[in-house]
């Protein structure tokens, strides 16, 4: 069914109100095609089963997790750098290698997030993360998922934010 949605499908434009002549297209799904998440997802929960191979020591409750995956919104755990650097390295060539994706360098950035106070002034004064040919920005905090998240695990600032938003839609009734 995939295929014949995919395969030999005819297209035209409109241009300031006149429209193209047919023409063949082939390559892809149309942008905004209902059919094109549920591909996407389908393609990246094979890269996401691979990863979770990969050994761990990170546990969130009675898991032990190493990845965190919403559409194309990913999140990898790692203890520490040199860990973190694998499991990139892991998913960077399994998306590669198997899907042909690739990763976006301009929207991907990363934090440390703190669990235990004990660290030292050279790893919170990291300032971008280089893995393989890819270079990271380092951001104090980031949104995943509708939260914010950031280095120290203080919810402070999401919880202004929500209340900022809550406030807005308030005062537009």
């Amino acid at each position: 069914m995939c295929k014949t949605c995919v395969q030999k499908t005819r297209r035209t434009v409109r241009i300031e109100g006149t429209l193209s002549s047919f023409f063949e297209n082939n390559t892809g799904l149309k942008q905004g095609d209902s059919l094109s998440p549920i591909l996407f997802n389908l393609a990246l929960q094979k890269s996401i089963q691979n990863i979770k191979m990969v050994p761990c020591d990170t546990k969130i409750g009675k898991e032990q997790l190493n990845v965190l995956a919403y559409t194309d919104d990913i999140a990898l755990i790692a203890k520490n750098e040199r860990k973190m650097r694998q499991l990139f390295v892991e998913i960077e060539n399994i998306a590669r290698k198997k899907l042909g994706l690739y990763i976006n360098q301009g929207k991907t950035k990363y934090t440390r997030m703190i669990v235990e106070q004990k660290t030292s002034s050279k790893q919170n004064k990291m300032g971008q993360l280089t893995v393989k040919n890819y270079t990271f920005e380092k951001v104090e905090d980031f949104p995943y998922l509708g939260v914010i998240l950031n280095e120290d695990n203080n919810h402070q600032i999401d919880l202004q934010e929500r209340i900022k938003n809550a406030n807005k839609t308030y005062l537009r009734l």
